[in-house]
């Protein structure tokens, strides 16, 4: 069998780091839409990046471009949004999900398979259902590759109003994942929640880990890290309740709010409505100093 051309650690990380710990060996999803110039450099600019840290042969080996979902141009790439929701169409009918929030947009399509409802073919709309179904796309991905772990970036993930920790600790946070989480948020967000750990990356930089568990109006959903048990839970929830705007869904909601039952049941929104359990395990980490630097030439994300 010939040789790979690819050093097997050739970055940043291999020369700092005892046997290259911290190098990256967790899958990696990159979103980004097919036909977008900008999304195309905002890309490059990422890979460059991941490459300069944990070398080309980690990149190669388990980063994937994934493709975002243009709900405008319906029914072109309508497989994408298929395989999105293959666990809710395993076990309900089209009619059935028709009355689901969010994602009856597939299911009340017209006779030409384009979007229905027209409010939701235009922006901003659009994109909202779009990032959601594309999520929707990677996290059934994770699924059905049994992946214990995966880390998702939108294609703008880089932006430095986005980005909360360099893409040199990725593997370091997924090392020092705490047993229990779901989801960990990498995005630059207030802080909140209990410290739940501090730790340094191979690179020395120092991480602080917080549980998530204090209302927030945090928005954004560029960068984060699912665990295993993640679309386990949230496909349960998708087919009895359907979605929502899916960054608020995640951090102001399933994340915080008290809203289910011992059982995982769904029991109210509300402050005081009888729940008593959050339905999703969720963390931020923050690295101390940081601010992503890109190059002039970055097209700036626009949300």
């Amino acid at each position: 069998m010939p040789s790979s051309p690819f050093p097997s650690y050739d970055g940043v990380l291999s020369k700092k780091a005892t046997h290259a710990s911290g190098v990256l060996r967790t899958p990696v999803y990159i979103i980004a839409m097919e036909q977008s110039t900008k999304d195309a450099q905002r890309v490059a600019e990422m890979l460059e990046r991941l490459i300069k840290y944990h070398g080309s042969r980690a990149v190669r080996e388990h980063v994937h471009i994934t493709p975002g979902i243009n709900v405008a141009g319906w029914p072109n790439k309508i497989e994408l949004v298929e395989y999105a929701l293959k666990s809710v169409l395993a076990v309900r009918s089209v009619g059935e999900i028709g009355a689901l929030p969010w994602l009856e947009t597939y299911a009340n399509r017209d006779k030409k398979g384009r979007v229905g409802d027209q409010r939701a073919s235009s922006f901003p709309l659009s994109h909202h259902i779009g990032c959601l179904y594309a999520h929707l796309h990677d996290w059934q991905l994770s699924f059905d590759a049994h992946y214990g772990t995966t880390v998702i970036l939108e294609s703008d993930a880089i932006d430095p109003s986005l980005l909360g920790v360099e893409l040199s600790s990725i593997q370091a946070v997924v090392d020092n994942a705490p047993a229990d989480f779901d989801l960990i948020f990498l995005t630059n967000r207030e802080k909140g929640g209990k410290l739940a750990k501090k730790f340094k990356d191979q690179l020395g930089n120092t991480l602080r880990m917080y549980h998530l568990t204090e209302p927030n109006e945090e928005a954004g959903l560029s960068s984060y890290i699912v665990s295993g048990t993640f679309y386990k839970k949230l496909r349960r929830y998708l087919v009895e309740h359907g979605a929502d705007m899916v960054d608020a869904w995640l951090s102001a909601k399933l994340c915080v709010k008290p809203a289910f039952d011992k059982n995982g049941k769904f029991v109210a929104w509300e402050d005081n409505g009888g729940g008593e359990y959050r339905y999703l395990s969720c963390y931020h980490v923050q690295q101390e100093g940081f601010r992503s630097v890109v190059s002039d030439a970055y097209p700036k994300a626009s949300r």
